[in-house]
């Protein structure tokens, strides 16, 4: 069972050497080839099959303990939470004025 064509056709201007298209059904090719004849040309290609390399991939990292010191990060955050709060406006509440809380 084939699992692609080999085969393709190009679809050439003759006046200008370009290629117009490529197709991989050589009815495509004369469909376009139709359009304007005396302008075109059909060329046949084959495929060229490269060197095929199987390669096998780890099923994991080579290394798995990888850590990260986030210690010295976490100082410097509790620091920078510690001085916020500190520079907050601190407001006192009057004392006696309400209702005791019963727990």
């Amino acid at each position: 069972m084939k699992k692609y064509n080999e085969e393709y056709f190009s679809v050439i201007n003759k006046n200008t050497g370009k290629k117009i298209v490529d197709c991989a059904e050589w009815s495509d090719a004369m469909m376009m080839f139709d359009i304007d004849p005396h302008n075109r040309q059909i060329m046949k290609n084959k495929f060229v099959m490269g060197q095929v390399v199987d390669i096998e991939m780890p099923k994991v990292l080579p290394s798995n303990e990888i850590v990260i010191d986030t210690r010295e990060y976490q100082e410097h955050q509790n620091q920078w939470m510690v001085n916020k709060i500190n520079q907050l406006p601190q407001i006192k509440l009057p004392e006696g004025q309400g209702q005791p809380v019963v727990v």
